[in-house]
């Protein structure tokens, strides 16, 4: 069995070079600022207005001469960025690792969803973006009217790049700064801020060198050699990939393999006080009183206003404690309340001959609740029945994309630009202006710029997120209501409207549809995406798979359905896209969900739980159990794609057609 661990060592040798090539590829791409580049061209007005521009952050330690800063913001001014992330060009080994392993420089500012990383030391911010993401206000002495802020705490730092990408997003880069230093070793305290932000929603990436350290370990009786070649590679790793672009110091170098457990040191901190804030939380709302760090009145959490420079990679203990009892009332009121009559005929078509066709419970927060979902046998139609009233979609609804979800959704919809590309990648001519409807938090419109330079997106959301997306920039403007109560006021406006997984959320999707045809001139596009109620998708994972949404999607749409209703209202149905509309992680999703049902979270706001321990033990071992599954999951997501991608059998659809 030793001999034949051997090979472990030689394998993981050669993924360290392997890897080392990659990371020091990616260090060697930033650019370096030019310290003789102070002087900015122009009339002297212009110059000293490129200097007052921007704030300088850093944390404790890290001091910019003035030949630098002049530098670093001509820097800047001169490529027409509103954040720069000045990296030292000395940095403690793990530190050196750490950027390489999150910024790939070469993409990092084309891609407008790129999650702020850098290596949090030093921030050139623009003024008036401080302003706008609610950090440099007259309320925030602190930082309002600054030009140079130097007690930045890590976590501040890291909140501050996020904040700072999110705000600019084609704006913001990376640069060395010759000269400046680093600290000389690297803190455990300050690469575990670094890293939970930046691996927060891929926990897996936090352990693989731990992983590579046991896999050499396993290894080293069967091959001495090559686990002692293997760890010189890896000791060694900072040194070559930082090379010339950001030195390691030799002394910090030496002492890396010490300095590594301080990181690990710091976890088991961190952890024991996370549980101990929970612990103390989950004793306060039990008490019905708010704990030492949670404001004493209830309410939502989207009204209680946020520190902008605080990373939320996890539902706050103090928002949950205020959350609670405001949940307990809605709770002990019933939840038959939330429901309107059982409708006897098919909304869509008004047919009489509708039957169940399944049932399911809420899964992505775990909010108690059954929800039965029919099917017209005349039409087709799929539809929610009873369908939550009001006051029902309200509870349901509370804390998904906003408060105590808003983080969650900040990581789901931002995951990636490539499926709102696809979506703006449409045969029409260059449009001028265009609104989507039900813009959310207004990522498509962020990434569709990338397509449509020129265009003006504006965007229409009944939630508080199309606000912060206007505050981001993402959209030009937003419209904050109902479609049909702000049509009056989009009328005419618009070559564009698109709706993105909008109807099935929507009462009377109908409804929708005419004030699109009112909305649009002749000419315009209109273009839709939804669930695919006729997918394979939804025999193979029954009531956990993800296009339900229960109980938030309302309607499910058969294409020929909408087809025709889009041509009764005086559209030309120009092309119904499936294929390549179909979305990843069908199988993963609903794995989730199962989990949700096996063992929900007991730290939620809407879960009365006598013994928290055991509900946190209940879901660890469900987590370990459903592994595989996960990673069974990626597998099947990649291997059935071919066959949903092929007829009709995509879990979602497209339609783009012109109004006539």
């Amino acid at each position: 069995m030793t001999r034949r661990r051997g090979w472990l060592p030689v394998i993981v040798g050669i993924g360290i070079g392997v890897n080392t090539a990659r990371l020091r590829g990616r260090l060697h791409a930033l650019d370096v600022i030019d310290l003789q580049g102070g002087d900015l061209p122009g009339e002297p007005a212009a110059e000293r207005s490129a200097h007052t521009r921007y704030v300088l952050l850093t944390t404790p330690g890290i001091r910019l001469s003035d030949e630098q800063r002049r530098a670093a913001t001509a820097h800047a001014h001169s490529r027409g960025l509103d954040v720069l992330d000045i990296v030292p060009a000395r940095l403690p080994p793990g530190r050196v690792l750490d950027l390489a392993r999150m910024v790939d420089p070469t993409t990092y500012r084309a891609s407008r969803l790129a999650r702020g990383r850098g290596a949090g030391f030093a921030l050139l911010v623009d003024r008036d973006l401080l302003v706008r993401a609610g950090v440099a206000t007259a309320d925030r002495p602190r930082f309002h009217d600054r030009t140079e802020i130097t007690d930045l705490t890590e976590a501040e730092m890291v909140a501050a790049v996020q904040l700072g990408k999110r705000h600019a997003a084609a704006n913001a880069d990376l640069a060395v700064l010759p000269g400046l230093i680093g600290p000389d070793a690297d803190d455990g305290r300050g690469r575990l801020a670094l890293q939970q932000a930046a691996y927060a929603w891929e926990p897996l990436l936090r352990v693989l060198p731990a992983l590579r350290d046991g896999a050499i370990l396993a290894g080293a009786a069967g091959s001495p050699a090559g686990a002692a070649g293997a760890f010189a590679l890896s000791w060694l790793q900072p040194a070559v990939v930082g090379g010339r672009r950001v030195h390691v110091e030799p002394g910090a170098l030496a002492r890396s393999p010490i300095t590594r457990r301080s990181i690990a040191a710091a976890q088991v901190r961190h952890a024991g006080a996370t549980a101990r804030e929970l612990a103390a939380h989950r004793t306060a709302a039990a008490a019905d009183q708010p704990a030492d760090s949670a404001p004493a009145a209830p309410g939502r959490d989207g009204d209680t206003p946020r520190d902008p420079l605080v990373v939320s990679v996890r539902p706050d203990p103090a928002a949950v404690a205020r959350q609670r009892p405001g949940y307990r009332a809605d709770l002990a009121a019933g939840l038959d309340r939330f429901f309107e009559p059982t409708q006897r005929t098919c909304p869509w078509c008004g047919g009489p001959n509708i039957s169940l066709r399944m049932r399911g419970r809420e899964v992505a927060q775990g909010k108690p609740g059954v929800f039965r979902v029919d099917r017209c046998a005349d039409c087709g139609h799929t539809f929610q029945n009873p369908r939550l009233n009001s006051d029902g979609l309200d509870f349901y609804y509370r804390d998904f994309y906003d408060g105590l979800g808003a983080a969650t959704m900040e990581e789901v919809f931002g995951h990636s630009d490539e499926p709102y590309l696809a979506r703006a990648r449409q045969p029409i001519p260059t449009p001028r202006t265009w609104l989507d409807v039900g813009g959310g938090h207004g990522h498509f419109c962020n990434s569709a710029r990338i397509v449509w330079p020129s265009t003006r997106f504006d965007a229409l959301d009944i939630g508080a997120g199309i606000e912060e997306a206007a505050r981001r920039g993402w959209v030009d403007h937003a419209h904050r209501g109902s479609f049909p109560d702000l049509a009056g006021e989009v009328k005419g406006r618009y070559d564009v409207i698109s709706m993105f997984h909008y109807l099935e959320h929507t009462r009377d999707p109908r409804a929708e549809l005419d004030v699109a045809a009112t909305v649009l001139d002749p000419g315009g596009h209109l273009l839709i995406e939804v669930p695919n109620p006729d997918s394979a998708a939804t025999r193979w994972y029954g009531s956990l798979w993800p296009g339900w949404l229960i109980p938030q999607h309302q309607h499910l749409i058969p294409a020929g359905n909408l087809v025709e209703a889009l041509q009764e209202r005086g559209f030309e149905v120009l092309e119904t896209a499936f294929g390549e509309t179909h979305q990843k992680g069908d199988p993963v999703i609903a794995t989730y969900g199962l989990l949700q049902r096996l063992a929900p979270s007991p730290a939620l706001p809407w879960r009365e739980v006598d013994h928290p321990g055991r509900g946190w033990a209940a879901r660890v071992l469900a987590i370990a159990a459903l592994a595989p599954v996960f990673a069974a999951g990626l597998v099947v997501d990649g291997l059935s794609r071919p066959y949903l991608t092929s007829g009709t059998r995509s879990n979602a659809y497209r339609i783009l057609a012109r109004r006539l």
